[in-house]
This record gives structure tokens, sequence and C-alpha cells, in this order.
């Protein structure tokens, strides 16, 4: 008499779940190195604009800038000048100031396009997913205290600029509190998860 066992399915080797995951991840992951390039391209348009446009399609009015795309060249505005006839020293300041607002911004979607491909990878419960939330939260406040810093370098050069308290920045900074205390508690469950797969 023969004795026959039946032996369980195997295990698949990557759970569904993962590759839904993945699928998702992967787009995320383009849509935010496309963002990524978009926002690069801006920062380097915006700087080299301030040092080095000197058309009527920018100018400066009490208490910042404003940009003109109509179809028709813009005629300047009585008590407004032109970006050309700013002293170098405070165009550099505006620049500077676009630099500190946009590098977090930037810094922050390279963080994400990091994490999903991580997640594209398979690596969902990790170390390296709660490092990459803890330097989003860092980048989310960087961005919370860019504009106050971009004010003070602009008004230290003599530039007259009143658009630097930005509901955004509240935002960023509450979202940055809490995106921290998020990465505890994935560095936390990261450790309870390699733990626990020592003793599989």
């Amino acid at each position: 008499m023969a004795l026959i066992a039946t032996l369980p399915p195997p295990v698949p080797s990557r759970p569904a779940a993962l590759d839904r995951i993945a699928g998702v991840s992967r787009l995320l992951q383009w849509l935010f190195t496309a963002a990524l390039a978009v926002g690069a391209v801006i920062l380097l348009g915006a700087v080299l604009t301030v040092l080095f446009y000197e058309g009527p399609r920018v100018q400066v009015r009490p208490g910042g800038l404003q940009i003109f795309i109509e179809p028709g060249t813009p005629r300047l505005i009585q008590g407004w000048t032109t970006l050309g006839v700013m002293p170098f020293t405070r165009k550099l300041a505006l620049a500077g100031s676009a630099t500190l607002m946009l590098t977090p911004a930037l810094a922050i979607l390279w963080q994400l396009r990091r994490l999903f491909a991580l997640y594209r990878a398979g690596v969902v419960l990790a170390a390296e997913n709660a490092r990459c939330l803890t330097f989003m939260a860092i980048w989310l406040v960087a961005y919370a205290v860019a504009p106050t810093l971009g004010h003070l370098l602009v008004t230290a050069a003599g530039f007259d600029d009143r658009g630097w308290l930005r509901l955004d920045s509240l935002q960023a900074l509450g979202l940055g509190l809490v995106l921290f205390v998020m990465a505890r508690v994935m560095a936390w469950a990261a450790e309870v998860h390699d733990d626990a797969s020592r003793f599989v």
C-alpha cells in the first residue's frame, strides 16, 4: 500500500500584492522624474532670466516682480521699472532667493522618485524607505522656511519684497513634522520585520 502525501502549492517568490505595488510605483517613479526635470528647467530659467534678461516682459513693481506673457510688448507701468536696470547685486539676491525656494521642492521630488523606485523593486518595509521619508520631512521643513530666508536675502540687497508670508509654508511645516513621525514608525516597523524574518 503506497502512501501519497499531498504537498501544499509552492509559495510564490514574490506576492501578487508586491507586483501591483510595483506596477503603480513604476508610473509614479516616471511621473516624479518628469516633474523633477521640469522643475530643474524652471529653476535654471528663472535664475538665467533674473541675471541676464533686460527686456520689458519682467518688470519690478512695489513689493515684487511681474512677468508679462501677453502677445504684444507690454508697456512700462508708471512707478514700475524693468529688471534690466536693477543693480547686479540685487539680481544675485533674487536668483539666490529663487534657488532657496525651489531647491527644497526639487529635493522632495527626488526623494519621492527614490521612494517609488524602492517600491518598484519590491522594497516596501525597510530602513531605506524610512530614510526616504526622513529626508522628505527635512526638505519639507526647509521648503517652509525658504520664503522667509529668501525675503531676508532680497531685503538685505535693497529689494522691496512683500510676498514672503505664505500659507503653503505653514502647510509644508505641518506635513514635514507629520512625516518625521511616520518615518520613525516606518523605521520601527522595518526593525520588527527584519527581526521576524530571521526566525522564518
